[in-house]
């Protein structure tokens, strides 16, 4: 019962909201009408840009992947996590574990994207309200909230930076991860059922503290090989969404928006949609933006209608194509991330081309 909560709080929002503001939303249909539709493709080209940045931020995270690759383990990921209501966000890391093994990556390298595509963006994703708000709180003319999220920004980088620093940097933190995963398998093993024999053999046979050793070492090097990479394009990919929020109020006709203010309620938005509790953050979000570009002086419809536009290719885009990708992998023969097709069911053998833990 309790999966279904974010999907009814996301459900009511939308419905209150399309009764409250039934005017609104008629208005805003009725200006979208009088857009030629070759009008829509700079938001189309958008969106692509958003995709393309997306999948090769993954495909930096994840060496010996291909761009098509990147692009179909990203989207269906990114599928299962806006569009599942509770557990999206594993359900979707799971399909790039399945993905990357079927592709041949081994264990320590896929932990690693993992990690990596995971820590990463939350970097831009709390230091863009520092470079945006800036400006505002040396001029003394940011609000309560803007302070609020300025502070928080800055002492969440600064302790990210210190812990990962020294997690890399020393063995400690990840051989106690290690010491926890044992203690933790020991007490699955013992509670899974005897007649459930493969289950728990599989488990046994698992060593999370070499994993986690392993796994720090591989983090080491990837950042070592291609570390300028990862962070280059996770900012790509957040100056993709920049685009994507300033494309759809600049189609649809948003007046009184400056570029800048559309940064800092881009920013703001980032950081509502990192900690709602909701995949996608499905109708806080919304509100949330509608709510900021008001603020900047946007009249209400103008405002709706940059949010719908910007959340149809952000958020409801990536759940069609996402899902039509993970179709298109489910039924297609299996391809290893080296583009042999293999048409039977036999593990892909690593013929002496694996990626390697060291430099």
């Amino acid at each position: 019962m309790r999966r279904l909560i974010p999907t009814a709080i996301a459900l009511v929002i939308a419905v209150v909201f399309s009764v409250l503001q039934r005017d609104v939303l008629a208005d805003i249909f009725s200006r979208l009408a009088t857009i030629h539709p070759l009008g829509f493709l700079p938001l189309a080209a958008a969106a692509l840009t958003m995709m393309l940045a997306r999948a090769a931020f993954l495909r930096a995270c994840s060496p010996g992947i291909s761009m098509k690759n990147a692009i179909t383990a990203d989207q269906s990921a990114l599928a299962a996590g806006y569009g599942i209501a509770l557990g999206g966000g594993a359900v979707g890391t799971g399909l790039r574990i399945h993905m990357f093994t079927r592709w041949g990556l081994s264990p320590q390298p896929i932990g690693a994207s993992i990690v990596a595509t995971a820590v990463a963006p939350s970097f831009s994703t709390w230091g863009l309200p520092i470079v945006a708000l800036l400006p505002l709180v040396l001029a003394g003319d940011a609000d309560s909230i803007e302070q609020l999220v300025f502070g928080v920004a800055i002492f969440l980088v600064a302790i990210s930076i210190v812990f990962w620093y020294f997690a890399l940097k020393y063995e400690f933190l990840f051989t106690l991860t290690g010491k926890i995963g044992c203690a933790l398998q020991s007490i699955v093993v013992r509670r899974i059922p005897r007649r459930f024999s493969k289950t728990r053999e599989t488990i046994a046979q698992a060593n999370p503290r070499f994993f986690s050793e392993e796994l720090r070492i591989s983090l080491v090097s990837l950042l070592e090989r291609r570390g300028a990479q990862i962070f280059g394009t996770s900012l790509l990919t957040l100056a993709a969404a920049f685009v994507c929020l300033w494309t759809s109020a600049t189609l649809f006709g948003a007046e009184n928006l400056s570029s800048y203010e559309i940064l800092v309620a881009f920013s703001l938005v980032r950081v509502l949609i990192a900690v709602s509790p909701i995949p996608g953050a499905a109708g806080i979000a919304e509100l949330g933006l509608i709510a900021l570009l008001e603020r900047s002086g946007v009249s209400l419809i103008d405002a709706t209608g940059t949010t719908l536009l910007y959340r149809f290719i952000t958020w409801f885009m990536p759940i069609v194509v996402g899902t039509a990708l993970w179709w298109r992998y489910s039924h297609s023969p299996k391809e290893s991330f080296h583009g042999q097709i293999h048409h039977d069911g036999s593990q892909h053998e690593n013929s002496g081309r694996s990626i390697p833990l060291h430099g």
